[in-house]
């Protein structure tokens, strides 16, 4: 699709929030970069592609190639459109959420404060009173996004561990974190609280699919989870607290490769959360890491990460702790996969292979760190 009338338009702000993808049209997007400090652009057209349709996105994502008039000021050869869903049930859960206004203040507020890379941020905007939402993002094409079933590699999974280790260091116990409740509150407080409610809903599709594929340990352990989950939220909840990612999985961790090796760039910032800093590490592990890669780097890669934080200030915080804290937070991955697939469509082969892949990985990390004992 594109639009092809000419403009110029040199504003201090950013312009409205479009209702519907047709918006994000030349005259737009001009304002939108020169509130981004590209002034002086002037676009004939601007080429509209829908992207990242079908990876758990509860948002849409617009790949924006504009057609620059002869004689523009210079500006980006393309940028993502990061805006509000068209399907009111994806609204629904994103205002309850409230994971469009959460995002936007990241990219606003937080972003630049840290280490862990995100897209680079042009502009953006958010109504509370309608739930419309823009993010103006830089365009992530020819980035690799490794594939969760398969496994991430060990060099980009290295790298992983370093950038989340940044992000945590750098906002560990930090006292601003009390201005940022309102909009990024701990695990256990609303609206995460409903977490455990939403678990213990899911349970009873969740132990079928454990039972046919021969899972009896895993579907015990994820029974009495149902029991300790509020416990062990509030646990992860309480300080030493942080800044986490809150979704940090294969999907969204994006790596370019470079003669130094993969840099990462962090997507999707909606669930950003208060915790304890390897609630990011565990929930990665549980998943997205071959089994025996795990068991043959884990000890090493967590020594690393705690070895980070120490080197960026943290301090009172010792390996044992960091330890019990990774194994806590493995069983928030068994959260995420009782959650998820509840609500996956088992119709489609590739999420029959991730959801299957996932608890075999799952029920191998329960019995290899012991973490039933962690739910009794």
């Amino acid at each position: 699709m594109s639009d092809t009338a000419t403009v110029s338009l040199e504003r201090e702000r950013l312009p409205g929030i479009p209702k519907t993808p047709e918006g994000l049209d030349a005259e737009w997007l001009a304002a939108a970069l020169a509130a981004a400090g590209y002034p002086g652009c002037r676009i004939q057209s601007v080429a509209r592609q829908r992207i990242g349709e079908g990876v758990g996105i509860l948002a849409e994502l617009y790949r924006l190639t504009p057609d620059y008039a002869p004689g523009s000021a210079p500006g980006p050869a393309s940028v993502v459109a990061k805006m509000h869903a068209s399907h009111p049930e994806a609204r629904g859960i994103c205002a309850a959420y409230r994971f469009y206004e959460r995002e936007t203040h990241f990219y606003q507020d937080v972003a630049a404060t840290i280490d862990l890379q995100s897209p680079r941020h042009y502009a953006s905007s958010f109504d509370p009173a309608s739930g419309d939402c823009v993010i103006l993002l830089e365009d992530m094409a020819g980035a690799e996004c490794p594939d969760q079933i398969v496994g991430i590699p060990l060099d980009m999974l290295t790298e992983a561990i370093d950038s989340v280790a940044a992000l945590h260091a750098r906002w560990w116990e930090d006292p601003h974190l009390a201005d940022l409740a309102a909009i990024m509150p701990a695990i256990d407080e609303p609206p995460y609280s409903s977490v455990p409610d939403i678990y213990r809903a899911s349970l009873p599709l969740a132990l079928e699919r454990l039972e046919a594929l021969g899972q009896h340990d895993l579907a015990r352990v994820a029974v009495k989870f149902g029991v300790a989950i509020d416990r062990l939220m509030t646990e992860l909840a309480t300080g030493p607290r942080t800044l986490c990612h809150g979704d940090f999985r294969t999907d969204n961790l994006m790596f370019r490769l470079t003669p130094e090796g993969p840099k990462l760039t962090a997507i999707d910032w909606q669930i950003v959360m208060q915790a304890r800093g390897p609630y990011d590490v565990g929930y990665l592990m549980s998943g997205a890491v071959d089994t025996e890669m795990r068991r043959a780097n884990e000890d090493r890669l967590l020594r690393r990460y705690h070895a980070a934080l120490v080197s960026r200030g943290v301090t009172g915080y010792d390996f044992a702790t960091c330890l019990q804290d990774y194994r806590r937070a493995l069983l928030v991955g068994l959260n995420y996969w009782v959650q998820g697939f509840a609500v996956s469509d088992q119709s489609i082969p590739r999420a029959v292979a991730l959801f299957d892949s996932w608890a075999g990985r799952l029920d191998a990390a329960v019995k290899d760190l012991g973490l039933e004992a962690l739910v009794e």
